[in-house]
């Protein structure tokens, strides 16, 4: 209709993804699950707290069903249409009659009449209920097969805090239980925890479903079309499931009083493995192959649960930094957290990035100027290798030899830290372009960190040492704006400390003592702090 066709449609109000397409040699074509794992991908965008998304593709005669969730695709198989037509009409019909929770629509947090949303969680100490209202939304994630990551600020004038709901492997430990861990041994500079809840797991969403062993395999694929499945990982590889045997199929939901609507919606790899020897002691880390590409794994899919945690104080994301000083302040106060999380603590963070680290006023958080959040891919010292599929930490400021699936220790955080510093000099500072340009500064059109989040993990690796190399390291300070000359110096010593050379050359390996790394990094930041004060 008229009306229809004039009203504005948004990926907010998406419940179904559909593609058509003429020859039904399409309908296995790579590009057509490509192109609808975009089309899923913004839907999870607009609405990151969405559980999963149902798609299908309609090729010629053929159609084939898809549900994509944070572990992955899978698939009914094909039915042809004109052969399986009540099974068309059954699945058309299916779709527009399915509740908010078969559609998988979050319903775990509540939508009041006011407007406003809230949840309901569980009190850290007294286990009690708590129910807290949300405003702004602080970040989210751009992808499908990742945890999923969104938070949300709380504050209902006593309690002030972060929501933040995730998708974290059922084999990784729980990071409510290594926060109370950290709290035991007094680390400082780390948040408190005001509530939890445990809400669902990829496993109760795919109860009673049977799976037939078989996989697509996208290996010719591009990588900025497989992006669009993944973020900061490898590829999970779809699965086909027997639609005959999944008629009596029913989601569970844990988790009593839950609101769900019932009313039914309309469609709308290495450059070195060994590390090599200088003045410093290092300690030799074994190299791994992801378990995600063992073939003669037992799991057809990783099971990740969906858990709310809300933490004290609230801060401002690093990237969101007002002056240099504010940005450096912010760094050596996140660094220091680190150091007695790992020192005091025995647990090691593993997942640095801009999006883990917060500014915060000193004034109510005992003096911090930043401090360190998400515990998700964290580990205590010493137990066992998770089993998780994937890499821990995001790409663009994943350390070298973690890029080459080296052991993941102390110093591969540091040089995360390292990184997020680089970054925010380099690529966030150009922020405010209008008043840099009134000054006549030009931004980089083609920035060398560009190359720190494309293709593949060997290359990303390789590119990243020779920036940090020392004529590299000289090409990427020129993508400073003239506001962070005054951090170049801090750079170029942090660089020295974390990248030293040996007789064989550079050397990225990890010092025996925390202390020979932590201690120069940490003084090189007060030593830029004093200057820029002064």
């Amino acid at each position: 209709s008229t009306s229809l066709s004039q009203d504005k449609h948004d990926w907010r109000d998406i419940l179904v993804i559909g593609e058509l397409k003429k020859s039904e040699k399409e309908i296995r074509a790579k590009d057509t699950l490509l192109q609808i794992s975009c089309y899923v991908r913004d839907v999870f965008a607009a609405q990151p707290t969405r559980r999963f998304v149902h798609a299908f593709t309609v090729c010629g005669t053929k159609m084939e069903m898809w549900v994509f969730d944070r572990s992955g695709p899978y698939s009914s198989g094909i039915i042809d249409v004109n052969t399986d037509r009540r099974q068309f009409l059954q699945v058309f019909v299916g779709y527009t009659m399915m509740s908010d929770e078969e559609l998988g629509l979050d319903t775990f947090i509540a939508r009041n009449e006011d407007g406003s949303k809230s949840i309901t969680i569980k009190e850290s100490e007294s286990s009690e209920e708590l129910t807290l209202r949300l405003s702004e939304m602080l970040t989210f994630q751009h992808a499908i097969v990742c945890r999923g990551t969104t938070c949300f600020l709380t504050d209902d004038g006593e309690v002030e805090g972060v929501a933040k709901l995730s998708w974290v492997s059922d084999k990784r430990r729980p990071e409510v239980e290594l926060l109370k861990l950290a709290a035991q041994k007094n680390v400082q500079g780390i948040a408190r925890i005001i509530g939890h809840s445990t809400i669902t797991s990829i496993a109760d969403m795919r109860c009673g479903l049977t799976f037939d062993n078989k996989h697509h395999d996208f290996k010719s694929a591009t990588s900025s079309r497989v992006s669009s499945l993944h973020q900061s990982q490898p590829s999970a590889e779809p699965c086909h499931l027997n639609i005959h045997q999944t008629s009596s199929r029913k989601c569970k939901y844990p988790g009593k009083g839950m609101q769900v609507s019932k009313q039914p919606h309309f469609a709308s790899q290495s450059l070195r493995t060994s590390q090599q020897n200088n003045e410093l002691t290092f300690s030799i880390q074994s190299v791994h192959t992801p378990s995600l590409f063992d073939r003669n794994g037992k799991e057809l899919y990783d099971n990740r649960v969906l858990r709310c945690l809300v933490i004290s104080p609230a801060g401002r994301p690093i990237y969101k930094y007002k002056s240099p000083l504010e940005l450096l302040m912010a760094l050596r106060d996140a660094i220091k957290a680190h150091q007695s999380l790992y020192l005091d603590g025995n647990i090691l963070h593993r997942d640095i990035s801009e999006n883990n680290i917060i500014i915060t006023n000193p004034e109510k958080t005992d003096g911090h100027s930043g401090m360190l959040i998400d515990l998700d891919l964290a580990k205590e010292v010493g137990s066992e290798r998770s089993g998780a599929r994937y890499r821990t930490g995001t790409m663009e400021f994943m350390a070298i030899e973690v890029l080459l699936n080296v052991d993941h220790t102390y110093r591969h955080d540091l040089e995360s830290f390292f990184y997020v510093l680089i970054w925010q000099c380099a690529r966030n500072s150009w922020r405010k372009l209008n008043e840099l340009q009134r000054q006549r500064q030009r931004q980089p059109q083609d920035s060398l960190l560009r190359e720190w989040y494309t293709g593949t993990y060997v290359k990303i690796a390789t590119y990243k040492r020779g920036n940090m190399e020392a004529g590299g390291f000289e090409l990427v300070l020129q993508e400073f704006p003239l506001e962070f000359e005054c951090v170049k110096h801090l750079c170029r010593t942090i660089r020295g400390v974390l990248f030293p050379y040996g007789r064989e050359g550079m050397i990225v390996g990890t010092p025996q003592d925390p202390k020979i790394l932590y201690d120069p990094i940490i003084k090189a930041y007060d030593d830029a702090i004093a200057v820029i004060e002064a």
